[in-house]
């Protein structure tokens, strides 16, 4: 008796649509569904990639379907929207591609009635990705405009928080026991230890990084890179900066 393909769905959120709190992950199983029931199917697994670029090609749930569709165990598979495959119009033809090739039919939740062997379905899903695109473009440049502008009114640009601070009232402040870390660090480089040789003196006398984990000699050099930060509170962010010495918490050359 010949096996029954499989209806499967994807769904991705990225950072970017995290940082504008758009359309998560809950949101996108759920108007899957309402298409997988309003057509009267049934899905029978959903991958799931979270906080993966849109412009990512090697997504790891995104690797496996590919992989479960190489093996002739997928017939369909629904997406919640065009720019959950991708918000590069070229990844996104080349999976379009890929999908046909394996003899995989795309269902798009909010094109309904999309037809893959229809000219002019085809046309309206080529717009939405290239407007997928743009969108994501104006996005990124609006961060960094945004981002620079902060660092023109001498406040962290934002994004992760170096090791040693914390965020507070969207500013930056010294961690009392992360400061005192980086101190040790500047101190011990100073002294000519070699990276090794400090991260094994952190670990042995239980100075955890940020994450509980042991320290390694590549962290703890990224921490002395940075001295125009921990020495003078200097901020860059691409060709703009901004100094904030109550932020300096390395004394000494």
């Amino acid at each position: 008796m010949k096996k029954s393909k499989l209806i499967v769905a994807y769904v991705r959120v990225s950072t970017l649509d995290q940082k504008k709190n758009g359309y998560g992950i809950d949101i996108q199983r759920r108007d899957v569904r309402a298409f997988a029931t309003k057509i009267k199917v049934e899905v029978h697994r959903m991958y799931s990639d979270k906080a993966e670029s849109g412009i990512a090609e090697d997504r790891e749930q995104l690797r496996k379907l590919l992989s479960d569709c190489e093996r002739g165990n997928i017939g369909s598979i629904i997406i919640p929207s065009i720019d959950r495959l991708s918000r590069d119009v070229r990844i996104a033809e080349n999976l379009f591609w890929k999908f046909k090739e394996l003899g995989v039919r795309i269902l798009i939740a909010d094109m309904p009635n999309y037809d893959a062997s229809n000219r002019k379905d085809v046309l309206i899903r080529q717009i939405r990705e290239a407007i997928a695109e743009e969108n994501r473009k104006e996005i990124i440049e609006r961060l960094w405009k945004g981002r620079r502008e902060r660092v023109r009114n001498g406040r962290p640009a934002g994004g992760m928080v170096p090791y040693g601070y914390r965020r507070r009232r969207k500013q930056f402040v010294a961690h009392p026991v992360e400061s005192v870390i980086v101190q040790k660090i500047f101190k011990m480089i100073r002294a000519d230890y070699s990276g090794n040789e400090i991260a094994n003196a952190l670990n042995k006398n239980g100075y955890q990084k940020r994450n509980g984990k042991a320290w390694n000699a590549r962290q703890v050099l990224a921490i002395g890179q940075r001295h125009d930060l921990y020495k003078q509170g200097l901020f860059r962010y691409g060709s703009v900066s901004t100094t904030n010495s109550k932020l300096a918490i390395v004394s000494g050359k």
